[in-house]
């Protein structure tokens, strides 16, 4: 039987990234609660930018579950933490990109809706109505695939059998991605919106280059996934 181990090149190479993040990932948390009061990290989002980190510390922390032989337990946890917190980090950088448009286009124009989007705290409505969104998702996903770990040969060797959650992967990741696609593609329009706005409130150039960096990762992995299937795709399971 094949799956990841941990002396494999491979998940070295992803572990240290992993570990790499998670470690920067973790400095920016701390730096932006010691500083939530001042100026710059309010303008930055304030609250809404430890739901945007939260979620990117526990997907980092969630690299191990995808080495060793998987089980029930490992596999629920692949399928179903990664998914939600890529999902609640998309949408936050979404909602923050129209916020920004919205203060300085809307307010003027629909100065009501704008009201009503700042009294009932409409970026977290809107965060938590997708993430229930991506959790119908999940657990639809999970009521028609299975979470039991499946043995499959090997394209280029017959003889070695690999071992993942996900037989359906191609699918798994498709349904499992389309929403943040959406999301990307809706961060990336508001931020071309607000390409004009003054340069202090203007985080269009960042939020389009993540959206771009988003876009090449998923055209590169839809690639490395119509031409292998071997022990490397546990990483889609």
């Amino acid at each position: 039987l094949a799956f990841l181990k941990w002396q494999d090149t491979p998940t070295l190479v992803v572990a240290m990234l992993a570990a790499l993040g998670f470690l920067s990932t973790l400095a920016i948390l701390v730096i932006f609660w010691k500083h939530l009061q001042t100026p710059m990290v309010r303008s930055a989002g304030g609250p809404m930018c430890f739901l945007v980190l939260t979620p990117l510390l526990v997907a980092y922390m969630m690299v191990p579950v995808y080495v060793g032989p998987p089980t029930v337990s490992t596999c629920l946890c692949r399928q179903t933490f990664f998914p939600l917190c890529f999902t609640v980090c998309i949408s936050c950088i979404t909602v923050r990109s129209f916020q920004i448009v919205c203060v300085f286009k809307m307010a003027s124009r629909l100065p009501r809706a704008y009201g009503y989007w700042v009294r009932y705290r409409g970026p977290y409505v809107f965060v938590a109505l997708i993430t229930a969104l991506k959790v119908v998702i999940v657990v639809c996903s999970l009521l028609v695939t299975t979470i039991s770990p499946t043995v499959r040969a090997d394209p280029n060797d017959p003889k070695i059998m690999v071992l993942s959650c996900n037989p359906n992967y191609r699918k798994g990741l498709l349904v499992n991605t389309s929403l943040d696609l959406l999301l990307s593609v809706a961060g990336f329009s508001f931020a071309y919106m607000g390409k004009e706005l003054p340069t202090n409130y203007n985080e269009a150039k960042f939020i389009t280059f993540c959206m771009t960096f988003y876009f090449t990762s998923s055209i590169s992995l839809c690639t490395f996934m119509s031409v292998y299937e071997g022990v490397l795709i546990t990483f889609l399971d």
